[in-house]
């Protein structure tokens, strides 16, 4: 069949109705505390690379801020960190009553922070197991925006799936769902509290919106989103299920940081690992460090678990107290051939010296009672691993999160219970930047696309 003639082109144009300068605006101080705490945990200091990691650089999730401006009037706006360009898309009483159904209040001088995801973004890429992505990428960037919130001196109240906001991504994301929200009151000091957000647009889009014509959701999103629903009706779990309300309060007045500013700024994800040994000392204090911050900051009950693969770490294994419950296993004789075959052929990862395994019962992640499940074992997954990320980069330790791998194969490894599941493994080692990190390339080699 030929594909030919105007109907074709003028689907693959771009559409520049509704696109026009929308009028600038002067950020209120709670609409600056909120970009504050953005621009530490969510753009980083390189706009080409954000400040948390994301499986194919997908980076599957929307951000809106509700703050208060100088009228005293609510207003919700829609965040593009690539860009820096913040844009006013509602504003009244209506949004105090969603906050209100969220159990949430925008604090004085401060903003609540709202994350959504989308995920589609990541399923195009991954197929199915993008959602599972989806969700440990999100998890990433709540823990990364809580621990931001902190070290600039605030005080942070959470939840997770809050009730009454799903009209933030109906009206303007669709085809997504609220992952979680965060309170995050005025920074001391006045911080945050300048004439201006350097480097950020702040706009009023409401006018161009309303006159553009209504945006359908692009088709593959559609066909992502309707693939999950349907899966989610005959499974009691997925998208829009398992609301989960925690007011719950991170740092109190004259405690230190949960985590430096400089680690925010220091961290990256690892190209590859070269041969070589790391300091066991390191390890542990990754591991430990990171498992201690994961207890000071809720993240609910989830039946998640964990067990450390050390293969060639240099120290006493044996003389360190590791975290209670912490599952450590030895590993010296563990080839890389072994290694490469359990991260589904991604050779970069040969030469890890120490892997981290999250993993759960099976049973939990396909619970059909309320579908909450697996979603509470990803958003502790997704948010420990962020703290490992955070810790290994203060101790120069290289780290990357591995999303593909054999759960099968790590099972017997590691010697985990048969009636386990790997959700998610974070390698650690010697950095070389010599090997081609598969997961960056168009095909997902490590979801078997390619044999």
């Amino acid at each position: 069949m030929e594909v030919r003639g105007k109907p074709l082109w003028t689907r693959m144009a771009v559409d520049s109705a509704g696109s026009a300068r929308a009028p600038a605006l002067t950020p209120a101080r709670g609409l600056r505390t909120g970009l504050a705490v953005l621009d530490l945990g969510m753009v980083g200091t390189d706009r080409s690379r954000r400040a948390v990691p994301s499986a194919g650089a997908t980076h599957p999730s929307e951000c809106y801020v509700l703050a208060r401006d100088d009228d005293g009037a609510t207003g919700v706006y829609q965040i593009d960190p690539g860009r820096r360009i913040c844009q006013l898309v509602g504003r009244g009483p209506q949004l105090d009553e969603a906050l209100c159904q969220a159990a949430l209040a925008v604090p004085e001088g401060g903003a609540v922070i709202v994350l959504a995801t989308r995920p589609w973004l990541s399923m195009r890429k991954y197929g199915d197991r993008g959602y599972l992505y989806t969700q440990l990428d999100t998890a990433h960037l709540h823990m990364n925006l809580v621990l931001a919130a902190d070290s600039l001196g605030a005080r942070v109240v959470l939840r997770r799936r809050p009730p009454g906001l799903g009209a933030l991504v109906e009206e303007h994301g669709e085809c997504a769902e609220i992952h979680s929200a965060l309170a995050v009151t005025a920074l001391p000091g006045g911080r945050g509290a300048g004439a201006q957000s350097p480097g950020w647009s702040v706009r009023d889009a409401r006018a161009a919106r309303q006159q553009a014509p209504h945006r359908q959701p692009h088709w593959l999103e559609r066909i992502c989103w309707e693939s999950l629903v349907t899966h989610a009706e005959s499974a009691a779990a997925g998208p829009r299920t398992g609301a989960v309300t925690l007011p719950l309060t991170v740092r109190r007045n004259g405690t230190a940081p949960l985590v430096p500013q400089s680690a925010f700024r220091s961290r990256r994800s690892a190209t590859g690992f070269a041969p070589g040994t790391v300091r066991t000392v390191d390890v542990h204090g990754t591991v430990d460090r990171a498992i201690s911050v994961l207890e000071a900051v809720p993240t609910g009950d989830a039946p998640l678990h964990t067990t450390l693969v050390l293969r060639q770490v240099d120290g006493d294994v044996r003389e360190m107290a590791w975290p209670d419950g912490l599952g450590v296993r030895r590993t010296a004789g563990l080839s890389g051939d072994s290694v490469t075959e359990a991260f589904m052929g991604q050779r970069h990862l040969a030469e890890a010296s120490a892997v981290l395994l999250l993993h759960a019962p099976t049973d939990s992640l396909i619970d059909e009672a309320d579908g909450s499940g697996l979603w509470r074992v990803l958003f502790r997954a997704g948010a420990l691993a962020q703290l490992v990320y955070l810790e290994a980069a203060r101790r120069d330790l290289a780290v990357t999160g591995v999303g593909g791998f054999d759960s099968a194969r790590w099972k017997r490894l590691a010697g985990l219970p048969d009636t386990h599941d790997v959700v998610y493994a974070v390698a650690m080692g010697v950095e070389t930047p010599d090997v081609p990190k598969l997961d960056r390339l168009a095909v997902a080699y490590a979801q078997n696309e390619r044999s």
